[in-house]
């Protein structure tokens, strides 16, 4: 593989790759299959309250009430081997390989520093022979270097949606309130580590207090109060919802919102949860405050999804 350095700044501000990605086909595969089913939680109709009271990112605030109506998510995130049937049932090419790079990070790496990786995708999410990297070849590892797109297709296929951003905020809280499902700190009372994210004092060195340097199984930490695995953490989930920093603002605005979308329009689209690659050395988007965005064509190593429906 043939790596080319970018430094950038986070992955949520990075909308790379959509002028070089051939404009041929539709934005989902023009296919349904039946994939095989999987674990999904029925999350009750409710409201919560979304956004911080002392925003330290003008995107996350004010607070306002949301209320939405009840619908079904997957208890898990999307495998690698969910994935791998979904292409061997429909041919589906992601944006990665018709680039033929993905967007790659591994530990060791500078704050802030991504690699053009050519040939790295889905199948090869991390250049071969990188110590710990087989932890991305699982079949129960989430499947990563998918875009926005190939997201959406592979729910389309399995006759499902990807969740508003509000939805997936509301089932991932549980009914908490705070900065985690659980409480404000990634760690129980008794030390251990709750969600698979970045520890060390910058990326050149991941001290995996958490166990693991880089992705991990989808059910290997405890769901939240609903079920729901990996609320937080291990990758960056991707949303419906077009991104737009005022969403919240204009939402304020109105009072209570009811089952609320994103813009109409926009080439970036919210990521939620933070991943692995997140600590306190750079972002510390893991959580349930933080929104991510990125081009709905862009593929990194720490972005999965999961399905969501009626």
């Amino acid at each position: 593989m043939v790596t080319r350095p970018v430094r950038r700044g986070p992955l949520a501000l990075l909308p790379l790759v959509a002028a070089v990605v051939p404009a041929s086909g539709p934005a989902h595969a023009d296919v349904s299959v039946d994939l095989p089913a999987v674990a999904e939680v029925a999350v009750p109709a409710g409201e919560f309250t979304r956004g911080s009271p002392s925003p330290s990112r003008l995107d996350v605030g004010p607070p306002h009430r949301v209320r939405l109506r009840a619908f079904h998510i997957d208890a898990t995130l999307v495998t690698r081997g969910d994935f791998a049937r979904f292409v061997a049932s429909t041919g589906f090419v992601t944006t990665a390989e018709k680039l033929g790079f993905g967007m790659v990070a591994w530990d060791g790496l500078a704050d802030w520093e991504w690699r053009a990786v050519d040939g790295a995708s889905w199948r090869n999410p991390i250049p071969p022979g990188t110590p710990g990297g087989d932890a991305f070849l699982r079949e129960d590892a989430p499947v990563v270097l998918v875009s926005h797109e190939d997201a959406s297709a592979y729910c389309h296929a399995a006759h499902k949606r990807l969740p508003t951003e509000a939805e997936w905020e509301y089932a991932m809280r549980a009914g908490g309130t705070s900065r985690f499902p659980w409480g404000d700190s990634p760690e129980t009372d008794d030390g251990s580590y709750r969600l698979n994210f970045f520890q060390g004092t910058s990326h050149r060195k991941n001290l995996a207090l958490d166990g693991y340097l880089y992705v991990s199984p989808v059910r290997v930490f405890a769901p939240n109060a609903w079920g729901i695995y990996d609320p937080v953490g291990n990758v960056w989930q991707w949303t419906a919802d077009r991104y737009a920093e005022d969403t919240y603002a204009r939402a304020a605005a109105m009072g209570t919102v009811v089952d609320p979308r994103g813009p109409s329009s926009g080439d970036r689209y919210v990521l939620r949860g933070g991943s692995w690659w997140c600590g306190v050395c750079t972002c510390e988007g893991y959580g349930l405050v933080y929104r991510g965005k990125a081009d709905a064509k862009a593929p990194f190593n720490n972005n999965g999804f999961r399905c969501a429906r009626d």
